[in-house]
């Protein structure tokens, strides 16, 4: 019943029973829409919503894409508007 680490110190039990919990946005009441990183793209007809800090590996510009109804992440900051 002694499990061999071949060689390797303090490794970590991929299949233990420990659960894992995704780390969750706080509830903050504010959304992607109000956001000042959210960047609006135009693609043929369609317009695609982008966050501008958040990045991704699996789109062509390497930004993160976002739907407006998202509540925001730790990284949002009210949009000033000028009028």
């Amino acid at each position: 019943m002694n499990k061999k680490l071949c060689g390797l110190i303090g490794a970590v039990d991929l299949f233990s029973d420990a659960e894992f919990t995704p780390e969750q946005p706080e509830k903050t009441g504010h959304t992607c829409n109000d956001c000042q990183h959210r960047q609006r793209w135009q693609c043929g007809g369609r317009v695609i919503q982008y966050c501008g800090v958040r990045k991704s590996n699996r789109t062509d510009n390497g930004l993160l894409k976002i739907k407006c109804k998202d509540p925001a992440c730790h990284l949002y900051k009210t949009e000033t508007l000028i009028r």
